[in-house]
């Protein structure tokens, strides 16, 4: 946890990022050529060539920035494979990063804790029409995926922007939401939480709503894959085999070419169920592909889909703390994710994330409701349980960053706790506070 309080010290220096600071000059760029499939053209590259002459067809120039869905389709309808300028668009996923870190600008919003409860109170009961509604769409995506079928991909954008709605307006609610898991339901909500979690991701990032939207979807179909895995596999709670891993590995593809074929789906959607197990240095799967090729979605996703993946129970394992997911995240900072991306995940989610159970120093047990900007360290707190787990009958809302005391001690978090360690129903403990 030291890394932790070090990434939340103001009076730290901050660490050196790995991107310049001054991007280099494009023109001193070398231009080296690079054959890709016409299936894995993405905006941001420039094409510099073709399989066939350029008179083939209808543009004007011999040479094509991709800027749009049209530019991709179009080559996709003339060309098996193209050559792109490599450089350039290495030149162009940094830029994007760097353009990203240059412009957020965060907006520090002190909340009494009763205003955070009254916030969230007012919210719950929308986020989990949003939650359960998206919920029983996704279990129906996958079954329609396993069997081959159409997806209403409509549905799942127009239920993407419930969730979109519910976050920007309190997105403490929805982490709420998030925190239901079954171990039997396992890819269907994660797909679902993975989608939540990107869109306050982007959120944070300061991403408009069109691109929260986007990555929402990504989030929502990025394991659909897993659908064509057998079951058995799946669902094997002893060790895989190298062959059966191998299989389970095969998703990525599989998700990838369903919503390619099944079309009406942006190709960001699909590059995510095809990318997010890549890493930037190369040694992903399933293509070890070179870190320029992953976009920013694609970097999201994977962050955020290894998080809900280590802190949720699996049949073959459980599910660790927040904190400890998160040390797990940093160790692989710039050799599986993006450096940026990932402390800046980090800050949002905070030390404590929202949902999050925790022992306080007095024994009594409490909820976390929402982090604070200044003192990620003491969030603000719902106080339910006593030391023996009973709950009270009038639960405290608490901003520990405040010095409150009890009995003459200043109220402290001690430890975080496990969901399966707290004799609390968090399914009915959600129902009564939306219905209180």
């Amino acid at each position: 946890m030291g890394f932790l309080k070090n990434l939340f010290s103001s009076n730290k220096k901050k660490p050196k990022n790995s991107l310049p600071a001054e991007p280099i000059s494009q023109s001193r760029q070398e231009v080296i050529k690079k054959k890709i499939s016409s299936q894995e053209i993405q905006v941001g590259m420039t094409v510099i060539e073709l399989d066939r002459p350029w008179t083939d067809l209808p543009v004007m120039f011999q040479e094509l920035s991709i800027s749009t869905e049209s530019d991709i389709k179009l080559l996709q309808k003339y060309c098996q494979f193209v050559f792109i300028d490599y450089e350039s668009f290495k030149f162009y996923r940094q830029q994007q990063i760097s353009t990203l870190k240059n412009t957020i600008r965060y907006k520090t919003q002190v909340r009494k804790a009763s205003e955070v409860k009254r916030s969230l109170k007012q919210e719950l009961p929308k986020a989990k029409k949003a939650f359960d509604n998206s919920n029983a769409h996704i279990h129906k995506v996958m079954q329609e995926v396993q069997s081959d079928g159409q997806i209403d991909i409509s549905k799942s954008k127009e239920l993407v922007a419930e969730c979109v709605k519910s976050i920007l307006n309190e997105p403490s609610a929805m982490f709420w939401m998030s925190k239901i898991k079954s171990k039997d339901e396992y890819t269907a909500e994660h797909c679902l939480r993975v989608a939540i979690l990107a869109i306050a991701f982007g959120r944070h990032l300061q991403l408009p709503k069109n691109e929260l939207e986007t990555i929402g979807l990504c989030g929502m179909l990025h394991d659909v894959g897993k659908m064509k895995v057998p079951a058995s596999i799946l669902n094997k709670k002893e060790p895989l085999t190298e062959g059966e891993y191998e299989i389970i590995r095969e998703h990525t593809v599989l998700g990838y070419v369903f919503l390619k074929e099944h079309g009406g789906i942006d190709e960001q959607v699909c590059t995510a169920a095809y990318n997010h197990h890549e890493s930037l240095i190369g040694d992903g799967y399933p293509r070890q592909i070179d870190s320029a090729y992953l976009s920013l979605y694609d970097r999201i996703i994977a962050i955020v889909d290894s998080y809900d993946a280590i802190t949720s129970d699996r049949c073959y394992s459980k599910g660790v703390s927040a904190d400890k997911a998160i040390a797990i995240l940093y160790k692989e900072i710039s050799s599986r994710y993006d450096e940026y991306l990932v402390k800046e995940f980090i800050k949002m989610v905070g030390v404590y994330p929202v949902g999050t159970f925790v022992q306080l120093n007095n024994g009594f047990y409490a909820i976390v409701l929402s982090s604070n900007p200044d003192a990620k360290l003491s969030p603000i707190v719902e106080i339910i349980a006593d030391e023996r787990q009973l709950p009270l009958k009038r639960k405290v809302a608490v901003d520990l960053s405040k010095g409150k005391t009890h009995k003459g001690i200043e109220l402290k978090i001690s430890k975080s706790v496990y969901d399966d360690d707290v004799n609390i129903d968090i399914k009915a403990f959600l129902d009564e506070e939306v219905t209180i």
